[in-house]
């Protein structure tokens, strides 16, 4: 696949570490600033265009009408929005970006753009999550009232060497994985955790600190 990304720092970087790591897809950044480009061309060998993607022959340098899929990540709507317009003029059908204000999310939406919304909000959100509730491992919101999250079974949890349907889990609350000895499990009713699982589920908001209680000591 062939991405191209708009936005060199943050979270623009961060993803290029992540694709980088795959080793399955081509990369073009481009930033307006100089010093961004030169540290992710130090760190992978990628095409870094140092230029203003808001302009057409940026655009056109880059070869943007092979891309498979354009990236925004500023943290500007408006240049974000720009840039969209320009590449869906050239070609281009499929695009991801994040958004800063609310108040964007409709010209995104008619661009048929997929948004991640508030990256910052998130990350808070990520960090307070690890500070309130440690056993939780990683957490996922899937829409407003859902959640898919990974938790430790601590050794004194009641629920050690229980059939999965013997746990009378919260009401709405799925086990979809377990992960064991580096090996992942599909969760199956007549299937056993034990001490140091880690259990993916699916659940609602409201019962996440249930399933603490649930999945931690019962000391």
């Amino acid at each position: 696949m062939f991405i191209v990304i708009i936005g060199a720092s943050g979270i623009g970087e961060t993803l290029v570490d992540i694709i980088r790591n795959e080793k399955r897809h081509s990369i073009v950044v481009i930033d307006k600033n100089l010093e961004k480009c030169e540290k992710i061309v130090k760190k992978h060998d990628i095409v870094v265009i140092n230029g203003d993607a808001t302009k057409n022959d940026v655009l056109e340098e880059c070869e943007i009408n092979r891309a498979n899929v354009l990236v925004t990540t500023t943290n500007d709507d408006s240049t974000n929005l720009m840039v969209i317009s320009l590449a869906k003029n050239m070609g281009i059908k499929n695009f991801v970006s994040i958004v800063n204000r609310e108040e964007s999310i409709p010209l995104y939406l008619e661009k048929n753009v997929r948004l991640i919304k508030d990256p910052n909000n998130l990350m808070a959100k990520q960090i307070f999550r690890a500070i309130e509730q440690p056993t939780i491992e990683n957490f996922l919101n899937i829409g407003k009232s859902s959640e898919i999250i990974r938790v430790s079974l601590d050794p004194n949890s009641i629920l050690c060497g229980k059939y999965i349907n013997k746990l009378n889990l919260p009401r709405n609350t799925i086990i979809l994985t377990i992960e064991r000895e580096d090996k992942i499990y599909i969760a199956s009713n007549e299937g056993k955790i034990f001490s140091g699982d880690v259990i993916t589920l699916l659940t609602e908001n409201k019962q996440v600190e249930k399933i603490i209680k649930l999945f931690g000591s019962c000391l």
